[in-house]
Order: structure tokens, then sequence, then C-alpha cells
């Protein structure tokens, strides 16, 4: 099997800990990077300690890095196409110039691109199939998304069942035009709250001293949570016409759904 390219970061570009982005497509004009946990795509005001993908790639690409010349990405970087969560791992679509972002933006807004997320939940439903169609708006003061039918912009979420996974059950959400969070928001107000999201669902980052029976901390090492952030990621971005970006699954979400499945009767 050919070995995925990858594009590296030191310290602190992307957080205290150097980074390799594996580069999920390249045709040429377009690029999809797999964004990681913890990481913005661009600048926002909610996350002002935050890394920013766009800042690290023009940070590289004009120091002249080897990997970015010969990957034909230019002094000033590559331009966004699509945004993502900084919660939520998954691919990330870039132009290699200006004026096909903008292209391509347009064609984001007209609804001609898919997400497909997966998320785990301990919520219970009986149907299988939802549609949540609540507007969504920005909070003014706090870092949070709320349901509004009067400030809100139209958002739309499709909503199916996988299957039962580690004592939890495994959820497929699709949507044209992803807003901030609104994933994790459409899914808390379908009854379907998403593992490990604390900011909408008020529900903890899932800790193995909470699931495992005898659990003995170690000494003098903070406990760290069995994923990143909620357990939810994009799987797959569909541009049209046959294209279709298709991401890996995050660090560490094997191992979560291990966890889960072993102490599942805990």
């Amino acid at each position: 099997m050919e070995k995925m390219p990858q594009l590296g970061f030191p310290v602190p570009l992307l957080g205290m800990q150097p980074a390799r982005l594996p580069v999920l497509f390249d045709d040429g004009d377009l690029l999809a990077l797999a964004k990681p946990v913890g990481v913005l795509v661009q600048e926002d005001g909610w996350y002002p300690r935050l890394p920013v993908l766009v800042e690290a790639i023009r940070h590289q690409s004009h120091h002249g890095k080897g990997e970015f010349q010969r990957m034909s990405i230019g002094e000033e970087g590559l331009w966004a196409v699509t945004d993502l969560d900084p919660e939520c791992y998954g691919p990330v679509l870039f132009a290699r110039n200006r004026d096909t972002a903008e292209d391509l933006r347009s064609s984001l807004g007209s609804g001609d691109f898919t997400f497909t997320f997966r998320f785990l939940t301990r919520g219970k439903t009986v149907e299988v199939t939802q549609e949540c169609t609540l507007p969504i708006s920005r909070h003014r003061h706090q870092p949070r998304m709320l349901v509004s039918h009067t400030t809100g912009k139209r958002s739309t979420t499709c909503l199916e069942l996988d299957g039962p996974v580690a004592g939890c059950r495994e959820w497929t959400a699709k949507t044209t035009f992803p807003r901030r969070h609104q994933i994790l928001l459409h899914a808390m107000e379908c009854g379907l709250p998403v593992l490990g999201d604390h900011r909408y669902a008020r529900d903890p980052l899932p800790l193995l001293s909470k699931i495992k029976r005898g659990y003995q901390p170690k000494a003098d090492l903070e406990e760290r949570p069995l994923y990143d952030g909620p357990a939810y990621y994009l799987k797959a971005l569909d541009l049209g016409n046959g294209k279709v970006v298709k991401g890996p699954l995050p660090p560490r979400w094997n191992g979560l759904c291990r966890q889960l499945e072993k102490h599942r009767g805990s």
C-alpha cells in the first residue's frame, strides 16, 4: 500500500507536540488535510488560545519547507474552503489559490457538498432516522450556539442509526453546510447527546476511572480522558462529481471503543 503523504508542523505551530497531518486528497488544485482535535481551521474569537491551521501552513510555506515546496504550496500557503469545529477530527479542504477557494466556497454555500459525520451517544430513541431543521445562531455573550427562530440561520442535519458500539450507539449525521457546533447541538436537540460533549450535553469527557471497577490511579499523574473531545468526527466529505475525501479514524478512537466495550458491565 502506498504511504500517505504528510505535512509536518514543529512545536508550537499546532500545539505543544510536533504534528504530521496526512494529506487525504490532492488533485493539483485542491488539497485536503486531516485536521486534529484542538486546532482551528481559521481564527475564531471563541478560541483565542488555540492554534490556527491556515496560519501554521502559511508559516511553513513562507519559510520554504521542503515538504511544502514539493507539494507546490506557494509562499502564501493555502486557502481554506471548508471549516470544521476545533473539537472535531477530520478532513478539511484547501485550495492552492484564492480564486479557486472563493469559487468553491460559493458551491459550498449552494449545498453542493455533503459532510458525513459519525458520533457516539448513550441516548436512546425508537426512531432510527431523524431530521433536525432547527435554525441556530451564535450566542451574543457565551462561546456556544443556540436555537433561535428569530436570529438563527437555516441548518439541516439528517441522522441515521448505525448500531450499538461498546454500550453506546453510533449514529451518522449528514449535512450540506455544517455551522459551528451544528452536529453537537442538533444531536442534543434530538435526544442524542454526543458522548463527552460538556458544552451542550453537560457530559464529561470519558474517564477510565468512571467505568472501570477497582481503578487504581497512577501516583502524581493526572488522568487523561479516553478521548480528547466529544466523541464525533468527520468521516467523509463529498465534493460532488464523484470526488469524495475520506478521513481515517481519529487517533485514540479505537482505544475509546475498546475500553467502553471492555468495561460496559461496570
